[in-house]
Order: structure tokens, then sequence, then C-alpha cells
């Protein structure tokens, strides 16, 4: 049977943080849910005469703070100001069950980690959510527990922030200044309002499958599957890829992988040193070794990897769904993300 992805993938960064990723098994009477609200989206920034262009529009920024090699952004969900994760590997709203149990409308899926269960998902609906300049209403949202983030880090986690609630703008994401920039875009994919783009060192396609994001990359001769994943602590190579591939890699260290649920697995890290987009090959960068069979089971697509911090921190990365392309300036070339 196939797994649900979007709930599989509420937690699936959790295997980069040595706990485990959940995939949901639906329990009977999910079949009369009825259907969430459309969300609505009011962007004021894009309309503020103090800070617009001549023509009307202005970018969004928001601050990025770090726990660990984690990025939060903060929100304010109904009356409650606190930290979300920027997390593109996710496809919607995730809230923290700690902070929003009495929210719960609907708790009929269980999820279950690569090393047992972890517990229910429930389903709700949030009234406002605000971020920055950034103004939601009702969002349809999981709920699950993020408890062992919040012990993992030592900081308090509302929840996660989702592709899905900014893929019609131009994401631009700059970690090492700890910064997103948000530009609304026409149809065809150019900045509304006076401000251009800086002149990329690499441009590359990307695909959008199900609210994920894909990226074709060559290790070792061999093109790859990677699923783009800013919520991710480190990237991750499938331990089921070929010899030519996995021998590209300096294996570091083999470490027992631990879940929130009873068991753990074997996980392997080490550098990848031979990443490539296109004809551009990327400075040694750091990944774990492990299986994704589960996840590729609940995309419904063979993932062979993800990209997380160390992708991310390679420079400035500029998202663009509208025309599908992401464009990376390196940052010992470029000082100025915009």
């Amino acid at each position: 049977m196939t797994l649900p992805r979007k709930i599989f993938r509420i937690l699936v960064f959790l295997c980069l943080t040595l706990t485990s990723s959940p995939v949901s098994k639906a329990k009977s009477g999910s079949a009369n849910i009825k259907p969430p609200l459309l969300p609505e989206i009011v962007i004021t920034a894009f309309q503020n005469p103090a800070t617009a262009s001549p023509d009307g529009y202005s970018p969004v920024v928001i601050p990025l703070k770090r726990a660990g090699r984690l990025f939060l952004m903060e929100a304010r969900i109904d009356n409650q100001v606190g930290n979300f994760i920027f997390d593109t590997g996710s496809s919607k709203l995730v809230l923290n069950k700690t902070y929003f149990r009495k929210f719960i409308v609907m708790d009929e899926e269980e999820a279950g980690g690569v090393t047992g269960s972890t517990g229910g998902i429930g389903r709700t609906t949030v009234k406002s959510l605000e971020i920055a300049d950034l103004h939601f209403s009702n969002l349809s949202a999981d709920v699950t527990s993020l408890g062992h983030i919040e012990d993992r880090r030592g900081i308090k986690i509302l929840g996660l922030v989702g592709l899905s609630l900014l893929k019609d703008m131009e994401i631009v994401v700059d970690l090492n200044h700890n910064e997103l920039h948000l530009f609304r875009l026409d149809k065809k994919g150019n900045r509304l309002g006076s401000s251009t783009q800086k002149k990329v060192d690499l441009t590359h396609k990307v695909t959008e499958y199900n609210n994920i994001l894909i990226v074709k990359a060559t290790i070792g001769g061999k093109q790859l599957d990677f699923c783009l994943d800013s919520g991710a602590e480190s990237n991750v190579l499938s331990s089921y890829s070929s010899k030519s591939v996995l021998g590209t890699v300096t294996i570091l260290k083999r470490s027992d992988m631990v879940g929130v649920a009873s068991g753990q697995t074997d996980v392997l890290y080490g550098m990848m040193n031979d990443f490539n987009l296109g004809e551009r090959r990327f400075p040694t960068m750091r990944t774990i070794i492990t299986s994704l069979h589960q996840m590729s089971k609940s995309y419904g697509m063979v993932i062979d990897g993800m990209l997380g911090y160390d992708f991310f921190s390679q420079g400035v990365i500029y998202l663009n769904l509208v025309r599908n392309e992401m464009g990376i300036c390196f940052s010992k070339l470029n000082d100025i993300p915009k």
C-alpha cells in the first residue's frame, strides 16, 4: 500500500537529527471528513506605501533564527507568537500538538516512524497566521508532537511552515545572512516592481512533484533525484545507491539512528565528494547515508537523496516555481543576496 506522502513528510527531517520520520496509517471513518477551507492570503508589504517601490511592490524580508542546523522564523498564529521551522520539504503548515492540542478537530491517522509508532496526527483549520508582512487565513494544518525536536535543540517550536504557503512567490534563501526574501511574481515568473534579480552563478531546473521540489544532480556519473529540503539538518544519500555513487563518499563513522519510538536503524556519516549540478561541481559536503525506501514509497517516486543544510549554506538560493528554476550565488563569489 502506498502511504500518504504529506503525513509521512511531516517529521521526515527528524531522521537527520537522529530521530525517526513517520508514515501514516489511516483509521476508519476518514472517508467522511469534510474538505478544509481554501486558504486566503493578504500580502500587505507588497502594497505598503511606506516601503513599496515606485511600481507599488516591495519584497518581504523575514529574519531567520538559527537553532543548531535548523532555521526558524517567528510567526503569530491566532494569539500565539513563536518559532516555526522553515521547511521546503513539507507541503503545508504543521502545528506542535503540545501547544495546539485543543485546536484538533480531527484525529484519524496514526504516524509510524522507521523505528516504530510515534502517535496520532490530527487536523485543524487555522483562522489566522502572520509571518512578517504576510497574512494568511483559513489554513488547513496537521497537528502532531514536535517535542523531540524541542528537547534536542532546547528551544520552543510551534510548528513547521511548508512550501505551499510561499510557492507563488520567488523565494530567496540566504542562510549565511539569516534572511528569507520573498518577491511577488507575474504569470511569466518575473518580479513585479522595479526590483531586479542579481546575476547568479548557476541556474538549474527544479521540478515540483506532489508539492515537493526535485533537483536532478549527478554523482559518480549517475543522475539522481534529490528532494530540496531546507528543514533537513544534513544532506542525505540513499543507501540503495549504486557502488559508483557510494564510492565517491568518504565514510567518517557509523552510528545508530534512534527514533522517538522503540527501535533503531543503522546510518553512515560521510563527505560527499562528487556532487554536480549541470557542469558545476560542488565543494565537499557532509551527508548521511541511510535507507530512503519508506520516503520513496510515500512520495510515489524513487528519491535518491535529500539536499538540506549543507546544500543551502553553499550560498544564496533562488527558487522560482513559476519558471521551475533554481539559481545559486555561491558564497565565495557573492556577499550580497539581492
